[in-house]
């Protein structure tokens, strides 16, 4: 390799590698406050509703930060700790004389809510405005972390490509050949950014994608922290609870009322038009009330 094409190269591979620095000093800084809190919280150890919330399912791989989840997981080890009961129909109750014995605030208020509405579902428990001091408390839980990683991949290969394209176009015009090619031509820099750019995209997708969840080590913590609480939970009340409870809207169906938007005592216009047989029967009447007249002009039930 001449000295001209070892500056040349030099330049702008240490152009990519500044751009990389920068992107991780971004990331540095504004995930500083998220960095605080995972240190403390697993100094402390894992809260089964905080995890919960970060794992937003049961299974691997969902979207984190999801309020379901946490409150499931909450219903669930109510019912654990016997504070709660849940019915085949998904109905959570408190049980008759249970004072409870929660002193976790969240789950405490969701005791108390129970017990003075007689109940609910998990449904109900998310959207019934009943329960709004439940889910405030659950929000509480909430941990202060973002629920994607952020967009530092699409940056780097950017800056990959460049880089290879850049460093080609450079070394072309100053008419210096491809290393390791026995060829002198510099016309071969017009495909040899290719390979080039492929060399550096695989060190930029080293950055995980932006819509991938972040701190992994956090979430297998948390996937601990929830099986270990509900480790002595029976699979028929989780099936109660995460399927039956969750996803059945109470019964709040309206008994069917009358389509027609005519007032009650209008008649219809076929009514109108229509040749009125029994008027001479209804004037030879003693007993005619004229308030009884709803029926037989189309308005009535």
């Amino acid at each position: 390799m001449s000295d001209g094409m070892a500056w040349i190269a030099t330049g702008w591979l240490l152009a990519f590698a500044g751009v990389n620095a920068a992107l991780y000093a971004t990331w540095w800084r504004c995930t500083r406050d998220e960095r605080t809190f995972l240190k403390d919280v697993l100094a402390a150890g894992v809260d089964p509703i905080q995890a919960a919330w970060w794992l937003g399912a049961s299974w691997d791989n969902a979207s984190p930060q999801q309020q379901r989840y946490a409150a499931e997981v909450t219903v669930r080890l109510l019912i654990l700790a016997g504070d709660a009961e849940v019915d085949e129909a998904g109905r959570i109750t408190v049980p008759r004389g249970r004072l409870g014995t929660q002193k976790d605030p969240v789950r405490a208020a969701l005791v108390t809510t129970l017990r003075r509405h007689k109940g609910a579902t998990v449904y109900e428990v998310l959207e019934d405005s009943r329960f709004a001091r439940f889910r405030k408390a659950l929000r509480s839980r909430r941990p202060p972390l973002r629920s994607e990683f952020g967009t530092y991949r699409t940056p780097s290969l950017t800056a990959a490509l460049v880089t290879a394209f850049g460093l080609s176009l450079h070394a072309m015009i100053t008419r210096c050949p491809v290393p390791g090619l026995p060829s002198r031509d510099p016309g071969i820099w017009t495909t040899a950014w290719i390979p080039l750019w492929a060399v550096l995209a695989a060190l930029a997708v080293i950055w995980p994608a932006g819509t991938s969840r972040p701190w992994p080590r956090f979430t297998r913590h948390c996937r601990a922290a929830v099986t270990r609480a509900l480790a002595d939970e029976d699979s028929h009340t989780r099936h109660l609870v995460s399927v039956v409870s969750s996803s059945t809207p109470p019964d709040r169906r309206t008994p069917p009322r009358a389509t027609s938007s005519r007032p009650a005592d209008s008649p219809s216009r076929s009514d109108r038009t229509a040749p009125r047989h029994d008027l001479d029967d209804v004037a030879d009447s003693d007993t005619y009330d004229g308030g009884s007249d709803s029926g037989d002009f189309g308005g009535g039930e």
